[in-house]
């Protein structure tokens, strides 16, 4: 959605080392904000996206309008994402992936990519598109790229920008939680070592709005550590009015 960081670039530069040609698209899209004043306060840096994706030598940009990615009259695309829309980022943002859908669905309409490439901040839409795309685009590919993280810790985010020097160190508070409740698995019960996470950053003034763990396969929420499978511990919290989230499987 544009305010391009280093993350973003990443996934760029993967994808042009590994194919021909690379396509960008910048398109903030409105459906996918439950909240008008998020949608409203989202970062925009047209001019400066071009510039980083020209540096880096990306063969194309697309920044269409909003009648070009929903064109008048034309009926929202809608499916059943069976429970991924309904807990955690789907609880608190209703009608988000629902929005997420739509736009994925109309890009891969557009642009009918080999491979398309996403970061892993966001793990729980990554499941999303991959269930539209088996359903809808079996030919296209995805890969599902690490999260890049700036030196505190902090996941890359457009976001970060609204966050003030201070802030931004006390956001760095959110991975090391994370850190600290997946090292605890291995020493305590899920929910006890949650519960710490939970502490440690609301002693931060860290306004925590999730902090659960789910199996990584299914999304599924679990009270008890996957002994045969990989874990997923997913957090939403907000700094400074901001609202960040961030991952760690293992």
């Amino acid at each position: 959605m544009g305010a391009l960081h280093q993350g973003h670039l990443d996934l760029v530069k993967t994808s042009m080392a590994e194919n021909d040609y690379t396509i960008v698209s910048i398109f903030v899209n409105p459906r996918q904000f439950n909240n008008k004043e998020d949608f409203e306060k989202y970062p925009v840096d047209e001019k400066g996206d071009i510039h980083l994706l020209a540096d880096i030598g990306c063969d194309a940009l697309f920044i269409p309008s909003y009648t070009e990615v929903y064109p008048e009259n034309s009926k929202p695309f809608k499916m059943d994402l069976g429970n991924l829309d309904k807990v955690l980022e789907g609880a608190e943002r209703p009608g988000h992936f629902e929005g997420v859908v739509q736009v994925v669905y109309r890009f891969f309409e557009l642009i009918n990519p080999d491979i398309a490439y996403f970061g892993m901040k966001d793990f729980q839409q990554c499941m999303v598109i991959n269930v539209m795309r088996k359903a809808y685009f079996p030919k296209i590919k995805l890969k599902f790229c690490p999260i890049t993280r700036e030196t505190s810790g902090l996941a890359m985010s457009s976001r970060n920008v609204r966050l003030s020097k201070e802030g931004r160190e006390n956001a760095a508070n959110i991975f090391k939680a994370l850190n600290t409740v997946k090292n605890l698995s291995q020493h305590i019960e899920a929910q006890d070592a949650i519960k710490y996470g939970k502490y440690l950053l609301k002693n931060k003034g860290i306004d925590v709005q999730y902090l659960s763990l789910a199996n990584a396969d299914s999304l599924v929420l679990s009270g008890k550590w996957q002994k045969s499978g990989k874990n997923a511990l997913l957090v939403a919290a907000s700094v400074e009015g901001v609202r960040l989230i961030d991952n760690v499987v293992f």
